[in-house]
């Protein structure tokens, strides 16, 4: 008996110590010292390695003082494995969609059609029963509103797509306790984000994809980035499918979209690496909205008692003019980093499953505490 589980433990470990060499991201070698070219071919060739090994399938962009210092693509979009991937693909950028569902708020706020110190009851009256949640609390998440996933699986819904209106409906019907008093704590919320895209449509008269179109995309030329699930009428060109290889067999199993893919706000949104240096650039430059307002986002939310939740309007704050977010949903993987001061990007956006190494990769390059001219240097 004392030999069996010893045995049983020995392969434990050896499973554990494959599945973390499975896991683990190989060292990125870049020296100080080295020629500019050196360093792209460097890099370039250390995600090739990447790709090779299946961890990592997707785009990556690189921006030092607002020069893109590096971009590349690695694998295929998930649809054929035929059809590559490119600069302008189209990745679902799960809750780093957040960020710009924050920023519809803040271009209504700046409009005075709404303000962010509004009571959520007054846009959304069926959710009532919290009366001291402010779209503030939505978009710091300090809210204490339950998760919708949570109470739509206990409620047993079953329809093949969840959708805001039924979410309305479970909060209606199902009366469901605040998980704290407004304020009292920081509860990463998809719900609070879900609200906030209603908000939006009900301020604005249009839908939230008809609003980010309109508002924000197709006025910065961002022709490859729009809200998409499976309420959307039509499909786009360069949409990128999410996929995930099964480990140990490497049987290739599609993991696109689900049920829950009927809501938008906490994701939903699509873009691509160039877009997402468009996206960028405009926040730098406060095309949009001005800077008084614009600051506003990148606010630390602060509790009842006083305590900083170090989350903005849809970003992790850092120490030194960095403001990050990440999203997982099903097969994609979304890393976003921007340094305000120093003009810095970051953006890699993986279709494969890789969402440990993906964010890995994002916080080697340029995270709290660590920046990407560290890695790159003078590149």
């Amino acid at each position: 008996m004392v030999a069996i589980l010893l045995v049983a433990f020995l392969m434990l470990l050896l499973a554990i110590a494959v599945a973390v060499s499975h896991i683990r991201i190989p060292v990125l070698n870049l020296s100080g010292l080295a020629a500019r070219e050196q360093k792209v071919k460097a890099l370039d060739q250390w995600f090739v390695r990447l790709h090779s090994a299946g961890k990592f399938n997707g785009a990556v962009l690189l921006c030092r003082s607002g020069e893109v210092v590096f971009s590349g693509c690695y694998g295929g979009n998930g649809a054929t494995p035929s059809q590559p991937l490119t600069l302008n693909s189209s990745f679902n950028l799960a809750s780093v969609s957040k960020h710009i569902t924050a920023y519809g708020i803040l271009l209504l706020h700046h409009r005075g059609v709404l303000q962010v110190d509004d009571l959520l009851k007054k846009h959304i009256p069926e959710m009532s029963q919290y009366s001291d949640v402010t779209i503030k609390h939505l978009l710091h998440h300090t809210s204490g509103i339950p998760d919708y996933m949570s109470l739509a699986r206990k409620a047993g819904f079953k329809k093949p797509v969840f959708t805001t209106e039924d979410m309305l409906q479970l909060f209606k019907l199902h009366t469901s306790k605040p998980n704290f008093s407004a304020g009292d704590k920081f509860l990463y919320s998809n719900t609070g984000y879900v609200l906030l895209a209603e908000i939006i449509s009900r301020v604005s008269g249009q839908s939230f994809e008809s609003f980010c179109q309109s508002e924000l995309f197709n006025p910065l030329g961002m022709k490859n980035t729009r809200v998409f699930n499976l309420l959307s009428t039509t499909e786009f060109e360069g949409r990128v499918f999410g996929y995930k290889k099964s480990w140990p067999l490497k049987r290739i199993k599609q993991m696109d979209l689900n049920r829950f893919d009927g809501v938008v706000g906490d994701g939903a949104v699509y873009s691509s690496v160039n877009d997402l240096k468009i996206w960028h650039d405009a926040l730098i430059s406060h095309t949009l909205v001005p800077e008084e307002v614009a600051g506003i986002a990148y606010e630390s939310g602060v509790l009842n008692d006083g305590e900083k939740t170090h989350y903005g309007f849809g970003w992790l704050i850092g120490p030194d003019g960095g403001v990050e977010h990440s999203g997982g949903w099903q097969a994609f993987t979304s890393y976003y980093h921007r340094n305000l001061q120093r003009n810095d990007l970051v953006v890699l956006l993986d279709n494969s499953g890789n969402t440990i190494r993906v964010n890995g990769m994002g916080f080697r390059f340029h995270s709290i505490g660590a920046n990407l001219r560290a890695v790159v240097g003078n590149l």
